[in-house]
């Protein structure tokens, strides 16, 4: 019974960690169902619990779960949060912040850690709604949450789109001296010398001629006429196939390219399709309350950590090969490890699963192949 073995293994996991607790065998058992069920919808999860128990009983134990306001979220996955912190070195650790949405009416603020084309999520927090930005205040909350595990942290980077690059957020930003780049939108308003005028960002790379394929940089900007924050840089980038340029506020200076260092923030797209179409199908839940998509979410975090520490395993024993071709790279990260993990199921070596964390391999491109 592979679903026994590996539930036994996730249980065994978590139980040394935080001790035994039935909460955390209700959580081992939903980890086992996402990886065999592929779908969050608790029935299909309950298919797969290895006990002969009705049905229906495992659909409520469940529901109990996700409804229960004394499970501590944060502190179930707090060791997972420091076995990534710890792994980075003196790296600079770029986090990603954006936002998904989970269920028919709910929207989720994920935080996570640039890793490999991915993100390892760290932070999460739901709420009512479908479209629109999220408050500032609430941005920078959830930000506040993950500062205690990088405050000592060499250099922090925070990236996001345009629904980020608010005054809170950037003003809190600079006060724990982390860096950030934000994507902001054309109209707003910038300052190019501590006395000149006001101008649109738009009318600024007007009349500079930037044109189809170009980059400029301006430093230092003062950013919006309503909270002229000052010594920021703008950059603009226009791709050649886009219809307008992008436009980026950060701290990073122009020879740091925050352009390229921006190309990151696409990475939580990857952790989104792992998490819905390409792993767990957060898209099809039907739940609608916000606090039980977070402990909804809590189970997939556990899954998605676990497949993306045993595909990195992979990597560093240089064993790619056991399920991606020899000559290139085929799949991701999370496929590699996700493959892997059944094949150790199939083979009864569930033994030799090994969750690690580490910046310290390079990835190669996808379809890359050795000269």
């Amino acid at each position: 019974m592979p679903n026994l073995k590996l539930f036994l293994h996730i249980n065994n996991l978590l139980t040394t960690i935080h001790g035994k607790n039935h909460r955390l065998t209700t959580l081992s058992l939903m980890v086992t169902g996402l990886f065999f069920g592929r779908h969050v919808q608790l029935w299909m999860m309950a298919l797969w619990c290895p006990w002969d128990v009705n049905l229906l009983s495992t659909v409520r134990r469940f529901e109990r779960f996700v409804a229960d306001d004394k499970v501590d979220i944060h502190a179930i996955f707090e060791p997972f949060v420091l076995a990534m912190q710890a792994s980075l070195g003196n790296e600079t650790a770029y986090l990603i912040i954006d936002c998904t949405q989970a269920g028919p009416k709910c929207r989720t603020l994920v935080i996570g850690i640039a890793y490999h084309g991915t993100i390892l999520p760290l932070r999460w927090k739901t709420v009512k709604g479908k479209k629109g930005h999220l408050k500032g205040e609430m941005q920078q909350a959830l930000l506040a949450e993950v500062y205690p595990y990088f405050q000592h942290q060499k250099r922090v980077v925070v990236l996001g789109d345009a629904e980020f690059s608010n005054e809170v957020v950037i003003s809190w930003l600079q006060q724990i001296h982390w860096g950030f780049v934000f994507r902001f939108q054309h109209r707003y308003q910038v300052q190019l010398t501590p006395d000149g005028p006001w101008q649109t960002a738009k009318e600024v790379y007007q009349q500079d001629g930037i044109q189809a394929g170009d980059v400029r940089h301006w430093q230092p900007v003062g950013y919006t006429e309503a909270h002229a924050i000052p010594n920021l840089t703008m950059t603009v980038q226009w791709g050649k196939d886009e219809e307008e340029p992008i436009c980026l506020i950060s701290t990073l200076p122009p020879h740091e390219s925050p352009h390229v260092i921006y190309e990151m923030r696409f990475w939580i797209e990857t952790l989104f399709g792992q998490q819905k179409s390409r792993g767990f199908a957060l898209d099809r839940t039907r739940m609608t309350t916000p606090a039980h998509i977070d402990r909804l979410m809590l189970a997939i975090a556990v899954a998605s950590c676990l497949t993306l520490g045993l595909g990195t395993h992979l990597f560093i024993i240089k064993q790619t090969k056991r399920v991606d071709r020899a000559d290139r790279r085929d799949l991701s990260l999370f496929q590699i490890g996700w493959r892997y993990l059944f094949r150790l199921l199939a083979l009864n070596r569930l033994s030799e699963l090994t969750m690690r964390f580490s910046w310290q391999f390079q990835l190669p491109p996808p379809g890359y192949q050795r000269a």
